[in-house]
């Protein structure tokens, strides 16, 4: 058993003297944590610290996405030192190397270290993001408003505990982040809403790592200018709270990174999100996949056995009446007729419900690929992407729970068909 690492409580400030100021969002990450502790993170130094400094942070993100302990984390050591890295590879208490692993917001040379360690073991996906701060807050007010965000109907104004649901349901990255976060985060630190006529048009909040993220504006309210007025507001209520003004945008999104330009922020580095996915987890993960797929391809052969069932006794029914009694009459529908009665419509609905259960599942790994895109081609700068939030771990997560949810819909239209007909059969003997 080897434990290269110590857990450490934060109680003391010059922690952010150390030499880890080369990663400036770890140090807003702490700051964060110690003034407001919106989250229970735990903080782990190595056994030879302070000559050894590297630091990890569990959780790395509220949302587990397996369940599993010390699933996600952040790592910070000094750039110059970065030799330290070994110490995870060899760390097996906190670390498992055998799950999946997703790495939170790294400097950039961190994550370049940790995939050359990693090589081998799995696969890595990976997201980019440039760290903009803003070195002069007071200076946003600088800025020329628009004619239009100057509107009398158009207010700034903070959150409040009811608008966390909604705002959590529109997060592109809610598989990553808890429902109960975006409620603590409202509460405690810097949240604003931009309100049209009364209305919630956008949003944005300072999470717990320090950054303004979540920007968020309704289809209905883009291209209006929300998004600079927000996050004018927004940088000040940060200040104001003592933090460094901050944000990670994609290298991509021109628009968002021109907005922020014209408030005074400054690119000062670029961090990164990973996504480690061992080559024998993904067997595991391929077994199962296939095993719910063989369950949904027999529910969906049962279902059409049932109906073939529940037809025949109709039409036994219906000869033993024929023959026993000529003034019972079955109606059966007309060649051309426009409303046939739905029992004649459900073997071939379900044959073409097979069919397209097989072709969803087999490109269920493209859709984040394909939403993604979407949300690229709409994005004016008023919708910030928080780095690729809503990329690397979504598109992994998401396959088995969507094929959950078609196993479970099969089945229930077995039950209510089956008590469809036989309902129907039932009242026909009565008559």
């Amino acid at each position: 058993m080897l434990v290269y690492f110590k857990k450490r409580r934060l109680e003391h400030r010059p922690w952010l003297g150390s030499p880890l100021s080369c990663s400036f969002l770890f140090h807003q990450t702490l700051l964060t944590y110690m003034n407001d502790r919106v989250w229970d993170f735990n903080f782990y130094v190595a056994n030879d610290w302070p000559d050894d400094e590297i630091c990890l942070h569990f959780p790395g993100m509220t949302l587990s996405p397996h369940g599993l302990l010390f699933e996600s984390v952040g790592v910070f050591c000094p750039n110059d030192r970065l030799d330290l890295l070994k110490l995870l590879r060899e760390e097996d208490i906190l670390i498992d190397w055998t799950k999946p692993l997703y790495i939170n917001f790294v400097h950039y040379d961190i994550a370049e270290e940790l995939i050359h360690l990693y090589e081998g073991t799995g696969t890595i996906e990976r997201v980019i993001g440039d760290v903009f701060m803003c070195k002069d807050p007071q200076n946003v007010d600088n800025v020329e408003e628009p004619d239009e965000e100057a509107h009398p109907d158009i207010q700034v104004q903070p959150l409040k505990a009811e608008h966390a649901e909604s705002i959590y349901e529109l997060y592109p990255a809610n598989d990553m982040e808890c429902h109960e976060v975006f409620l603590r985060l409202i509460r405690t630190l810097p949240a604003a809403g931009v309100f049209a006529k009364g209305s919630l048009a956008a949003w944005m909040v300072q999470s717990y790592y320090g950054a303004m993220f979540s920007m968020q504006t309704k289809p209905e309210y883009r291209r209006k200018g929300y998004g600079t007025k927000l996050a004018r507001y927004l940088t000040k209520q940060v200040a104001d709270r003592g933090y460094q003004p901050f944000v990670v945008i994609r290298p991509e999104n021109e628009a968002s990174q021109s907005l922020y330009k014209k408030l005074g922020f400054r690119k000062i580095y670029q961090t990164v999100r990973m996504t480690f996915m061992p080559f024998t987890w993904q067997d595991e993960e391929n077994k199962t996949t296939r095993i719910l797929r063989e369950n949904l391809e027999n529910a969906v052969r049962q279902l059409t056995i049932e109906q073939q069932v529940v037809d025949a006794f109709r039409n036994d029914e219906i000869e033993e009446n024929e023959a026993g009694n000529s003034e019972f009459v079955v109606e059966e529908p007309e060649e051309g007729d426009e409303n046939p009665p739905e029992e004649e419509n459900i073997e071939v609905t379900e044959v073409s419900t097979e069919e397209n259960v097989k072709d969803t599942i087999n490109d269920t790994a493209n859709v984040e690929d394909n939403d993604d895109n979407a949300e690229e081609a709409v994005n004016d700068g008023d919708n910030q992407d928080d780095g690729g939030t809503d990329d690397v771990i979504g598109m992994i997560i998401k396959s088995t729970d969507y094929m959950h949810r078609c196993t479970l819909a099969i089945l229930a239209k077995m039950a209510t068909f089956r008590w469809k007909e036989l309902s129907s059969s039932m009242n026909d003997t009565r008559k």
